[in-house]
């Protein structure tokens, strides 16, 4: 019982789709119309909402990142203008007479002092900030626009320090505390609350004497950004509303609101407000909101320079909001700016997107279910005279037929049906004759799928050699264009080394034992040697480099035309590694006898499979006899070419063992070695004969004497057309 109820489920599912299964034609297509018309409908309607939503997110996060770099261009503006200010006021007469007096400890007379804090407070009022001071290189203040600080130390961060060290004017923006702003006074402390952490936007502009430009002091002017909502409403009002704030970072790490505003009505355009401070009551606007998630700003401060977006609900309305560190002079992070955008809009463009696109689904669904019905009735009529058909052709009566009555796919299967039924007869017999001709076409595959094998071997090492030859030349350029420069740059160095020593030939005891411990001699004498030698070892890699490129042929597979001198010449530097001695044969000695030749239509790459598979054979047979006979003469290969009247030969000739006369008719046979297993596949030559006797019309022939040496000879006529029309010719002797 247990075990019943354990499969029930799965039986009941099974029950379910057996119940589809047996469904009428016409039933299940309307049920699959249906059902993937609906899937489709909420699909598309879930796409295009989710493709409206991520388009918008990434406009709305680009326009809010977009409105950060204006808020942050409104920030520095007042900063700009303050440095200019006082830029000019730092030429003034008055000013650089009260410095230059208190440089030099001199008493400033009482109407001096008055004119410069006359100038101080004009600024003050003209830029509407908070400082204005004079500050004499002592560090300590000359004359100053607020409370009365005469000879009070002042070094706000040590900017002032750093404007008489480089006398260079700096603005930046500091986090000052409220003593600080208290020892000030100035007038905007009755209207603040006392707060650990004062963001104040500072220049500090240098004092020069005009006569020889030292520094005499610096104006320190500062402009007090808390609750300052002028800052942030003009922000709001020329981007067409939202949310604006500034934070300052306290000592402790928290952040605290600085000054911002929240817009009530979100416009798209709006002229710029001037609203007086203090006006905390404007109709569009709420002050002093701040954001409820300080990770948000934490990640702005652990981001420093970058641009952090997110989606955060402040008030009761949801903005994209960026944020953006202000750092001070030294770098580190003390502020925020914020800038949220609203998505009023986005929310509407996708509630109306959202309501059209349910209209066109409703109305898709009823044309699909009008034309589901037609389709179905009139698909399922002719499917079920088919069935009948093919009932009664499977009983025996091969000579029943389907009646096409359209050209749609139901009426092409029957068409297809009838020819099937006309054509069983002569397909068994086609399969039949199919299968000898099978047997046949096998017998030849395994014939030549040798010669394909090492056809398509030496094709890609051909593509592959040249590749690499590309890839070394580039650094190997690098080397060889820059060793030149270092072999003179060195002997220069020597020279001037030498130059030294003349002229001061007394050397401390010190320079004395590092010359000695340098050999200093022994390298002047050692370093030419060793650059003439990296020099001649880039020179033998970029010989051999050719040779491999001129061997590959890259992307020269089709008929050309080519001087087989040169082609032989590549494969002789290529095989130079195997003619070298080794430890049982001396240097195999090449000579060549190379004649003016003209040039040879043929596929290069192809001929040179078949000189390379002639002299590396030549190379085994005389390793091998080597090998043998240690005390054997110098082994010797030569490489002999001639010109005919209508082709060109080349003569391969070694003082090997030879080949034996029983053998020497087999050579050209697929898979016949002499080698060991393992060493040999016995398809060079067979290979070779094919190229040059079937791809080329040509001849290839040997002639050996044991004891004496072997010698092959190729001949390839000149024009590959004509030899091929001829058929192939026979090897005449090279004079």
């Amino acid at each position: 019982m247990q075990k019943a109820d354990q499969n029930g489920p799965v039986q009941h599912n099974s029950d379910r789709w057996q119940w589809f299964r047996n469904l009428p034609i016409q039933r299940k297509q309307l049920c699959g119309l249906f059902t993937s018309e609906i899937i489709s409908l909420v699909g598309l309607v879930g796409v295009s909402a989710g493709l409206i939503i991520s388009g918008g997110r990434s406009l709305l996060t680009n326009q809010a990142a977009s409105e950060l770099a204006v808020t942050e261009i409104n920030y520095n503006i007042k900063i700009d203008q303050m440095g200019f200010g006082f830029r000019g006021q730092s030429d003034n007469a008055a000013v650089i007479a009260a410095a230059r007096a208190h440089d030099a400890g001199e008493a400033l007379d009482d109407e001096l002092r008055a004119q410069v804090k006359q100038i101080l407070q004009n600024e003050i009022s003209a830029r509407n900030i908070e400082y204005a001071t004079l500050v004499g290189s002592d560090r300590r203040i000359v004359v100053n626009a607020n409370r009365e600080r005469t000879h009070k130390h002042f070094d706000p961060h040590n900017l002032v320090s750093e404007v008489l060290r480089n006398p260079e004017q700096i603005k930046t923006s500091e986090v000052i505390s409220w003593a600080e702003l208290k020892a000030e006074a100035p007038p905007i402390l009755t209207e603040l609350e006392e707060q650990p952490a004062i963001l104040i936007r500072y220049t500090i502009t240098p004092v020069l004497d005009p006569e020889n430009q030292t520094v005499l002091g610096a104006l320190v002017s500062g402009d007090i950004v808390n609750e300052k909502p002028q800052i942030t409403l003009n922000t709001l009002a020329v981007q067409g509303g939202g949310y604006s704030g500034i934070y300052v970072r306290r000592p402790d790490g928290m952040f605290a609101l600085a000054v911002g505003a929240q817009s009530l009505v979100d416009k798209s355009r709006q002229a710029t407000l001037d609203l007086p401070q203090g006006n905390a009551n404007e109709a569009n606007y709420v002050l002093n909101v701040t954001l409820a998630d300080n990770a948000f700003l934490d990640r702005a401060i652990t981001s420093p320079g970058q641009i952090i977006n997110q989606r955060l609900r402040v008030g009761k309305q949801t903005y994209t909001v960026a944020a953006k560190s202000i750092a001070n002079f030294a770098g580190e992070p003390i502020a925020i700016l914020v800038r949220g955008t609203p998505e009023i809009a986005l929310n509407a463009l996708l509630r109306n997107s959202l309501l059209f696109q349910a209209f066109v689904a409703i109305l898709a669904l009823s044309a699909d279910v009008f034309l589901a019905v037609v389709l179905s009735r009139v698909i399922a009529r002719p499917i079920r005279r088919l069935q009948t058909t093919t009932q009664q052709f499977t009983a025996g009566n091969l000579q029943v037929r389907v009646p096409a009555e359209s050209t749609d796919e139901v009426g092409k299967l029957s068409v297809q049906f009838n020819t099937m039924a006309d054509q069983l007869i002569e397909r068994e017999q086609t399969i039949r004759q199919n299968i000898a001709e099978l047997e046949s076409t096998v017998q030849e595959l395994q014939q030549t799928q040798s010669y394909l094998v090492q056809s398509e071997k030496m094709s890609g090492l051909g593509q592959l050699v040249a590749g690499l030859t590309h890839e070394f030349n580039n650094p190997l350029s690098f080397i060889y264009g820059n060793l030149r420069h270092a072999k003179d740059s060195t002997l220069d160095l020597f020279d001037l080394l030498n130059l030294y020593q003349q002229q001061y030939p007394q050397l401390t005891p010190e320079l004395e034992a590092a010359l000695a411990e340098a050999d200093l001699d022994f390298l002047a004498a050692d370093l030419p040697k060793m650059f003439n030698s990296m020099e001649y070892g880039v020179q033998r890699i970029q010989k051999i480099l050719e040779s491999l490129q001129g061997f590959s042929h890259l992307g020269q597979s089709d008929l050309k035309t080519v001087d087989l001198n040169i082609e032989l010449d590549n494969i002789l530097e290529l095989l130079q590694s195997r003619l070298v001695g080794k430890l049982n044969r001396p240097d195999i000695t090449v000579i060549r006898h190379f004649q003016s030749l003209p040039l040879v239509e043929c596929y290069p790459r192809q001929l040179n499979q078949v000189f390379i598979n002639v002299l590396s054979n030549a190379i085994d047979a005389l390793d091998a006899q080597c090998a043998q006979s240690p005390d054997l003469s110098t082994p010797t290969l030569s490489v002999i070419t001639a010109a005919c009247q209508e082709c060109v030969k080349v003569k391969f000739q070694d003082n090997g063992p030879g080949i034996p006369p029983d053998i020497q008719s087999r050579i050209f046979d697929p898979f016949f070695t002499t080698k060991p297993v393992g060493q040999g596949t016995g398809l060079g030559l067979s290979t070779s004969y094919q190229i040059v006797v079937e791809q080329h019309g040509g001849a290839i022939a040997c002639q050996s004497t044991p004891g004496e040496g072997t010698t092959f000879t190729v001949e390839i006529p000149l024009r590959l057309s004509c030899a091929i029309k001829d058929g192939p010719g026979t090897v005449q002797s090279i004079e």
